[in-house]
């Protein structure tokens, strides 16, 4: 999968080039520094699943530079947009615009990780507190070592057969507690589960 990452912070991108590409990751990363940048290397959209707009680049525009880019993509692939921090209204600003979701800086690796594979799958990532949806389920901190260990291989882009051999059990075990997990976390399906865990930090 390739991804274009537009940031203007220079640490921000040495981390997207040092903890989210590499063997295992299966994410080939570029990154550029301006929206100028980005809207060079757009046209080239064949090969990419996934862009990123960091709203803090100072020649993004808000939601004007956001359509220009869904254009210059011909609106066929997925553009999130990333920041330190943004309220609902301008999120949704963003969403009613075609946005496929908000990455905040403060996400880890491995809930960022989690948030992309969600979204070149097809699904709109936006934090919990950011959205209507934004309940947190009584249990949903009451997971069992076993379904935290399911989860990490849900966040791992593992099948359940995967998480069957990683954690010694029968595909018919991780099923179960899989039904716990997505009970707890009042999620429909496993991609609706990791994308709650994430939103609510308990990945």
């Amino acid at each position: 999968m390739n991804i274009l990452l537009g940031y203007a912070n220079s640490l921000s991108r040495d981390f997207a080039q040092n903890h989210l590409s590499g063997e295992g990751s299966g994410l080939n990363v570029m990154t550029a520094g301006s929206f100028a940048d980005c809207l060079q290397l757009a046209p080239d959209f064949k090969r990419l699943d996934l862009i990123g707009l960091d709203l803090e680049m100072p020649d993004m525009d808000g939601v004007h530079g956001f359509r220009e880019m869904r254009k210059a993509t011909a609106d066929r692939v997925p553009v999130a947009v990333m920041g330190a921090s943004a309220n609902s209204r301008l999120i949704n600003d963003f969403l009613l615009a075609g946005a496929a979701g908000y990455l905040p800086y403060s996400m880890s690796a491995e809930a960022l990780l989690g948030a992309i594979r969600l979204i070149i799958a097809g699904e709109i990532f936006v934090p919990a507190g950011l959205t209507a949806d934004n309940h947190t389920p009584d249990n949903a901190n009451q997971l069992t070592k076993r379904e935290r260990e399911v989860l990490d291989g849900l966040l791992s882009g593992k099948s359940n057969r995967e998480i069957a051999q990683h954690l010694s059990l029968s595909e018919v075990t991780v099923k179960h507690h899989l039904k716990g997990l997505r009970s707890k976390l009042g999620a429909k399906n496993r991609t609706h589960a990791v994308c709650r865990a994430i939103a609510l930090g308990i990945g």
